[in-house]
């Protein structure tokens, strides 16, 4: 670019692998500093140093430590000396979040006067069921927020009809599919090493991949399951958590233990192989703000049966899946048979992208954003 690159902020809790696409574009366009303030959470259970290898080599990253908590929530401190030193001309920071909160107080005092753009992960369940303190700093901070960046349509209108005169935009967890569909030149013998190990040549998969939480709803899958007409097919849960032992059990309960796979926590190319070779993902979650393994799902072509209580439902449509309410067990049972149905009739040696939007036409949100003085 022949331009100076204006200078970016971003405070974030810490590095997830779905956000690494839209940092490196934004670092396209801005001189970018990324400000971790909880790098310690769950997120970096990740390899952290292939995360930030990953990242631009151009941008700057900094861990915030110094502070307390209040709960679970970190209150850092270091951050005005921050702002001062790098001098941005626009700061992007995630949730009305005591770091959202500090950053709004500066504005309001006059300390600095960067550009203030908020990127919430809420989807219409949250957004409207808001209430108490969290009601009262969202107002806080959008009261001097430049704009908010949103995961989905709803989402959009919710805040357009309740903050009059805030720019609002959208810009899902998004990743570059040309950045996902890399890793299958690693996919051969990952995926030979999961045939022979899990002994899956002569089954189907349905596939999940996140938290073993009760959120989740991974009980509901595993009883929907055992109700439908299921043979030839295989579920496989990859990741770890809490609920993992009461998962065991119930499938020696429902007498599906021998179909159901534990095969424990994997990322980066491990885990990507997986959605390669599952026939359809399920994401049965009783709540979930976002669900960034849709995306990755459908971009290796894996269709989705995915929880109407999910943020991520613009993802999902006819052609590439289906949404359902994992509540009722009867809508369940006979989703999975549709997608039995159509799984024994796809055909599965070519499997393209489904995703129905472009990571470019969501990402370039972050930069046309940016008011130029």
């Amino acid at each position: 670019m022949n331009f100076k690159k204006p200078k970016a902020i971003i405070f974030f809790q810490y590095l997830p692998p779905w956000r690494i696409d839209v940092f490196n574009e934004m670092a396209k366009y801005y001189q970018l500093t990324i400000v971790y303030t909880n790098a310690e959470t769950e997120g970096f259970k990740y390899d952290r140093e292939d995360l930030l290898n990953r990242l631009d080599k151009d941008i700057e990253n900094i861990f915030l430590t110094n502070g307390f908590k209040i709960g679970k929530r970190p209150i850092r401190l270091g951050i005005f000396k921050l702002i001062k030193t790098i001098k941005p001309d626009i700061v992007f920071s995630h949730e009305y979040s005591p770091v959202s909160i500090i950053l709004a107080t500066f504005l309001k005092l006059n300390y600095f006067n960067f550009q203030y753009v908020i990127t919430t992960s809420d989807n219409t369940f949250i957004s409207e069921g808001v209430k108490g303190v969290k009601f009262f700093f969202r107002k806080y901070v959008l009261s001097v927020a430049d704009a908010l960046v949103v995961y989905s349509k709803a989402v959009k209108e919710f805040y357009k009809g309740n903050f009059s005169g805030l720019r609002v935009e959208i810009c899902p967890n998004i990743q570059n599919p040309d950045t996902l569909l890399e890793y299958r030149q690693y996919f051969p013998s990952i995926l030979n090493n999961y045939i022979n190990k899990f002994g899956l040549k002569e089954s189907k998969i349905i596939l999940y991949t996140g938290r073993l939480e009760n959120v989740k709803g991974l009980d509901l899958l595993l009883e929907a399951f055992a109700k439908s007409m299921n043979s030839g097919f295989k579920i496989v849960l990859v990741g770890d958590g809490n609920e993992k032992e009461n998962l065991k059990q119930k499938c020696k309960d429902l007498n599906i233990e021998d179909q159901v796979i534990f095969a424990g926590f994997c990322s980066g190319k491990e885990l990507y192989a997986w959605y390669d070779l599952a026939n359809f993902y399920v994401l049965p979650s009783r709540f979930e703000p976002f669900g960034a393994v849709v995306n990755e799902a459908l971009v290796f072509g894996c269709p989705v049966m995915a929880s109407k209580y999910i943020g991520a439902v613009d993802f999902v449509n006819r052609s590439n899946g289906l949404l359902f309410d994992p509540l009722n067990e009867h809508q369940f049972v006979e989703n999975l048979n549709i997608f039995y149905e159509r799984t024994r009739k796809l055909n599965s040696k070519e499997k393209m992208n489904l995703m129905p939007v472009s990571f470019s036409e969501y990402v370039k949100v972050f930069y046309e954003i940016y008011k130029v003085n």
